[in-house]
Formats: structure tokens, sequence, C-alpha cells
């Protein structure tokens, strides 16, 4: 469930590594390449539009570790969609730093919706911490209400205390997002690329190794969603390996005025096969009157590919 109104989701991880198949089709998404540098500003969300077919190749950080490397391949990510379809994706192999995306990863935007809320909670327990204060039992069922839930009242509440706007700023500047700016008031417009989506769950990951409380938002909630907020990434998981444990938070609305629906898939896991660990985002947008369920099945097939290609085989 998403906003739509003007007021304004460290155990082990494990998981994945076999698939079989693929999706055919023509495409209408991208397949491109950007390292973690790459951005672009956008102030509102891009047109629609076909994306490069240009076939990727990997980036690497330096600082990465050797270990468990992923197949040496290129991925190609093919999706058949309507023409009005627009979706970006962006791959990252935490442990060996490849770092793959469609043409358009780092350059169009899309609503945050919901996916933001991940960093809402960061944010606020970021402030409880600085406070010396413990997290009260009212914030923390706030909190869980907004990830598991995806409660959008619990979102605006949180998002308000900690300054509205500034919550989103805090994100730019502390996340390194260089393709996501602010809609006034509105978290869920929040503006924001594919890459820019993974920048956003990798520091949020990254205090996870330090922060108690933000362990507890990765690991107790965004690995606990509601069964019918888990669509997408963790669906095409779940098939593969009936012990995937990934940290999700989705986010999804259907625009009456816009006349588009805006849904997102943003997830980690930890391959059971290889050992990578992997953050994905994927982004889309298209007409309202195809529905919801078109969007979680563009999210399964971009998921289902890159997984098949970029994974160690069991």
């Amino acid at each position: 469930m998403e906003d739509t109104t003007r007021r304004p989701q460290l155990s082990r991880r494990r998981l994945m590594g076999i698939l079989a198949g693929g999706i055919a089709a023509s495409a209408v998404g991208g397949v491109g390449i950007f390292s973690a540098q790459s951005g672009g500003n956008a102030a509102s969300p891009s047109p629609a539009a076909t994306s490069s077919s240009a076939t990727p190749t990997p980036s690497s950080s330096s600082a990465a570790t050797a270990a468990a490397p992923a197949k040496k391949t290129t991925p190609v990510v093919r999706v058949q969609t309507d023409e009005d379809t627009w979706y970006a994706w962006q791959w990252v192999n935490l442990t060996t730093g490849d770092s793959y995306g469609s043409a358009n990863a780092a350059k169009q935007t899309n609503n945050t919706e919901s996916m933001i809320k991940a960093w809402i909670g960061t944010d606020y327990l970021a402030g409880v911490e600085a406070s010396g204060k413990p997290l009260s039992d009212a914030d923390k069922a706030l909190i869980t209400k907004m990830i598991k839930n995806s409660d959008d009242s619990a979102a605006q509440t949180l998002y308000l205390r900690r300054g509205a706007d500034k919550v989103i700023q805090r994100a730019i500047d502390e996340c390194g997002l260089s393709g996501t700016s602010i809609t006034e008031s509105w978290w869920s417009k929040t503006q924001i690329t594919a890459l820019d989506a993974t920048r956003m769950m990798r520091e949020i990951l990254d205090r996870a190794k330090t922060s108690e409380l933000v362990a507890w938002l990765v690991d107790d909630l965004m690995r606990n969603v509601s069964p019918g907020n888990a669509f997408g990434i963790a669906e095409v998981l779940g098939e593969v390996d009936p012990q995937a444990d990934p940290a999700i938070k989705n986010g999804w609305t259907d625009h009456a005025r816009t006349g588009l629906w805006n849904l997102n898939c943003l997830a980690e896991w930890t391959s059971t096969a290889g050992g990578e660990q992997i953050v994905l985002a994927i982004l889309t947008r298209y007409p309202v009157g195809y529905g919801q369920a078109y969007g979680e099945k563009v999210c399964r097939e971009v998921t289902s590919q890159l997984l098949e290609q970029l994974t160690v085989q069991a």
C-alpha cells in the first residue's frame, strides 16, 4: 500500500544460486553497464522510453574482495513488454565489486513509492542513536508497521518528526545519491534511479554492521515483510531456494492523475551456491490499466534472467 496524498521496510543471510530457464522476448527495457560512480540528476520522472540494447560489461571496485567470483559473463536482459512500459535495473555484487545496470539505470528516475521507507526507518533510528535514548515501544511499533506492512501513516509520522524533506536530503548526502531529487513534502514521489536505489540499500547494510537498531530493521523487519509485500525478486528467490531470506522493501502505487503504475523492487541476499552478497533494484512504470500483477511480472522476469546469467550455479 502506498501514499497517494500530499501528506506525505545481522543474522546470517542465506540463499540462492540455481535457476534454469530464461525469458524469451522482444526488449523494451535496457541492457547496459554503469560503474558505481555513474549518475545523472532528474527533477521529475523520466518519460517512458526504450533504452539501449548495447551489451554491458562489468565494472569492479578495487576495494571489493574476490571471494567466490560470479560467472564471467555480461548480462543481457530482454523482457517482453508493451511499448508503453518503462523499466530500469541495477545489480551489484558486494562480494566481488562487479556492478551491472540497464542503459538507463543511472539516468532515468521513478517515484520511490514505499521503497524509500527503508531509508526513513534507518534515518529515524540514526536520530534515536544520536539522542542516546533507547528506542521507545511506540516508535518500535511505528517502524515495524512501516516496514513489514508498508504502512503509510507510520511512514508519514516518522518522516515529519525527522524534518520531512531533510530526511530525503540526508539520503542524497549520506548515501551518495547522484540521480535522486526531492519532491517537496512528498516522500513517496522522491525521484530515484535504479543505481541510486542500490546505493541507498548498501548504506543501510553498512550501518547494520555497526548499529543494533539498523540490524534489527534489516534482519527482523525487511527479511520478514508481510507476504503481500514480498513480490518480484523475493518470489523468484523463493522458487529457486525455499530457504531464501532476502531483505526487501518494495514500492507500488497506481496514480489516477498520471494514469501510471509506479512499481519498484529492492532486495539484498547472499547466494547459497557462491556465497556472494547481491543487491538488486528494479524500477518500472506503465499504464494504470495493466494492473499491479503486470509490474510484478516485469520484476520477476528481470530477476530470473539476471540470476541465470550472473550467479554461480550449484
